[in-house]
């Protein structure tokens, strides 16, 4: 059987990464030397300790997923990362099978924009609209966290398809980490655009601080207490 091709390992050129690498240096945090290596220890911290507690419940949530609808626990997707890496990104399965495949006008804007997100999307199972509800299904992310792929707090990861569509100017979002959650998605979720998620992830970029995350996590777990997802 022949062998498939790996995926690229990153989908920017030479020239583009040296540009982020540059860009980078304008910020604020590149020079506070304490922050990334702080914010690295709190991911891993962090991580193994929520991972533990979300590993208590992941029997009981499997079962769930299995006996609402058929196909796998979890779904796996190539999502870019700093620089343009790729990375494979895990959620519990909150969709049917074929969700990929199949043309869903609900999942996204009237002007067919693939940023804005609408709620009533057909192909979100029962249990699978419980789990969304409470941001349960994002949990298998912090293996990417604990990894290294990821940082809790930071701009969301995008789909190959999306970081390609976005300009140049766009791709300043990717000389960092991406996060579980963001500034993004605590100040508008789903009903920004495009232009509007970029600049929020840029307003994040130019006020990075240890409180800025702290402020995000907790903004975070409230709409999540309240069901207003992340």
């Amino acid at each position: 059987m022949r062998k498939q091709p790996k995926p690229k390992e990153n989908i920017f050129d030479e020239k583009l990464i040296a540009e982020l690498k540059e860009k980078k240096k304008s910020f604020a945090f590149y020079s506070k030397n304490y922050y990334p290596g702080g914010k690295r220890l709190a991911d891993v911290v962090i991580g193994f300790f929520v991972l533990a507690v979300f590993m208590i419940l992941f029997p009981f949530v499997a079962v769930a997923i299995k006996l609402d609808s058929k196909g796998p626990i979890f779904f796996a997707q190539a999502r870019v990362g700093m620089y343009g890496h790729v990375f494979k990104i895990y959620k519990l399965r909150t969709m049917c099978v074929n969700a990929e495949d199949l043309i869903a006008h609900e999942a996204v804007g009237e002007d067919g924009n693939v940023f804005v997100q609408r709620e009533n999307d057909t192909r979100v199972t029962r249990v699978g609209s419980f789990l969304r509800r409470f941001s349960i299904d994002e949990l298998p992310q912090l293996f990417c966290v604990v990894r290294g792929d990821m940082s809790f707090i930071g701009p969301r990861p995008f789909i190959i398809k999306e970081v390609k569509a976005l300009t140049r100017d766009h791709q300043f979002r990717h000389v960092v980490k991406p996060g579980l959650t963001g500034w993004a998605q605590v100040s508008g979720r789903g009903e920004l655009d495009q232009e509007q998620r970029f600049d929020k992830d840029m307003e994040y970029l130019e006020k990075l601080s240890a409180w800025l995350d702290i402020k995000i996590l907790w903004k975070t777990i409230v709409n999540v207490l309240f069901s207003s997802g992340v």
